[in-house]
């Protein structure tokens, strides 16, 4: 007896939506590994010369904020706009942030860019991710569609990151000036071609996004259930019905899940800043007599890693899926970010040990060690991020569905402004007890989570 296979077909919207995070996502990339170096470089290079710790705190704030806008975002998607409009005017508001970015030249200009694109991308965000999750009619692929998403948003990271690291020195110099500002330039052009792209393909989004997310849409865009007589006064009470216990179950997991997802994106996003600074004093970063930057390193490294590495997670929670007992549960899988959280730190262990812990800048640490830290930590983040917005996506009560996204959102946010207090803490303990330390935290939140994963899970279906 022969048995066929079905493989899974996406709708064209699917991808449209993908494509327009990697517009977004090479704008952003693109510019937030240079943000720092713009604004600690000299004005006669080109940048706004200011000191490292008031730059650093700037620089965390450009990701903080785009982190923790989508909760209001989504919160006006909930009750008001409908997403796909939301992620339009955000498109729009990105990139009049990055054209302040282009002709600024003070640190106040530069805090303007930041909260234009905050809430550019508090409307962009979420919802774009919302819609993703509206377009499938089978839950159970919605881990494999978010991870062929994430490889998307990883294309962008990934040529943003490196083709802006390398022009900003090249084509885009005047003279002795660097390039930054042309950096911010060419980003607004894209996320404004991105927008337009996407709002010329409405059609392809198979009705999803016109209403707010408290109502389901049919292709044509009309409220399922909805009865011709029915009055707005009916409508209301329906989305205002109180939640069973398992949607309460479902949101109290959804926010520890979030809770939890704090502690990892704060050890991941050292690599942004106190490694980054570590790559500058201590690491040698020439191999085979090519020196990479700073940026190609923790950014486009990632992003590379990140094309491939999802694409073959969604084939292994596909392939998982069809066991008899089904996919590992989002609790088992984040179990498995932290392990390999743990190990990603245990290598910088090794590193500031093969340097000689607490050697002068004169002593430097191959820039391999970092490759291989960053090949380990991203394995763990596509245990975590990509599935992050599948969780909230399969279990969110529909009229909390942007506002869930946006929690999840909020929680990288917390993440990225306690980041920013981590140097003071290398400062003051040493490089190496913050790695020892972050590696154990590690080991200690994946036993954790090993153990309550199963009784986690159940609740998501216990009534």
């Amino acid at each position: 007896m022969e048995t066929s296979v079905k493989k899974t077909k996406y709708p064209l919207g699917f991808y449209i939506s993908c494509l327009t995070y990697t517009f977004e996502r090479f704008a952003f990339y693109g510019s937030k590994p240079l943000l720092i170096l713009f604004l600690i470089t000299a004005v006669a290079k080109g940048g706004l010369g200011i000191n490292e710790a008031e730059a650093a705190i700037i620089t965390v704030n450009f990701t903080a904020w785009t982190y923790i806008a989508p909760v209001v975002g989504g919160f006006i998607c909930d009750k008001w706009l409908g997403a796909r409009y939301a992620v339009s005017i955000g498109c729009l508001l990105m990139g009049l942030g990055y054209l302040i970015g282009w002709k600024a030249d003070s640190v106040t200009m530069v805090n303007m860019m930041i909260a234009v694109v905050s809430v550019g991308t508090g409307l962009f965000k979420g919802n774009l991710a919302g819609i993703i999750g509206r377009l499938f009619d089978d839950p159970e692929i919605l881990d494999t569609a978010f991870s062929v998403q994430y490889s998307f948003v990883n294309i962008g990271a990934m040529l943003g990151s490196a083709l802006m690291g390398y022009l900003y020195m090249t084509a885009f110099m005047d003279g002795k000036m660097l390039g930054f500002r042309t950096v911010f330039l060419v980003c607004a052009i894209l996320v404004f071609l991105g927008g337009i792209f996407f709002t010329l393909s409405y059609k392809t989004l198979r009705g999803q996004g016109i209403k707010p997310f408290k109502y389901f849409t049919d292709v044509n865009g009309k409220i399922i259930g909805e009865e011709p007589n029915e009055t707005k006064e009916e409508i209301k009470e329906e989305a205002a019905a109180p939640l069973t216990k398992l949607e309460k179950n479902r949101v109290a997991l959804i926010v520890f899940i979030s809770f939890v997802s704090i502690i990892f994106w704060l050890f991941y996003e050292q690599q942004s800043v106190s490694l980054t600074i570590y790559m500058s004093k201590y690491v040698d970063m020439t191999v085979g007599g090519f020196r990479f930057s700073e940026a190609h390193v923790s950014t486009t490294w990632n992003g590379l890693l990140c094309v491939f590495l999802s694409l073959a997670a969604a084939k292994l929670w596909a392939r998982l899926a069809k066991r008899p007992q089904g996919d590992m549960s989002m609790f088992h899988k984040v179990t498995w970010s932290f392990v390999f959280l743990g190990l990603s730190y245990l290598i910088l262990v090794f590193m500031e040990m093969s340097r000689g812990v607490g050697a002068p800048e004169t002593v430097k640490t191959s820039v391999l060690w970092l490759f291989a830290f960053g090949f380990v930590l991203t394995l763990g983040e596509i245990c975590f991020s990509p599935l992050g917005n599948s969780f909230v996506s399969k279990y969110a009560p529909k009229k909390y569905l942007s506002l869930l996204l946006g929690v999840w959102l909020f929680a990288t946010f917390a993440a990225n402004k306690l980041s920013g207090y981590v140097e003071g803490f290398i400062v003051k303990l040493g490089i190496m007890n913050i790695f020892i330390t972050f590696t154990i935290v590690s080991f200690i939140t994946a036993a954790i989570m090993f153990v309550l994963s199963n009784r986690l899970t159940k609740l998501l279906d216990q009534e």
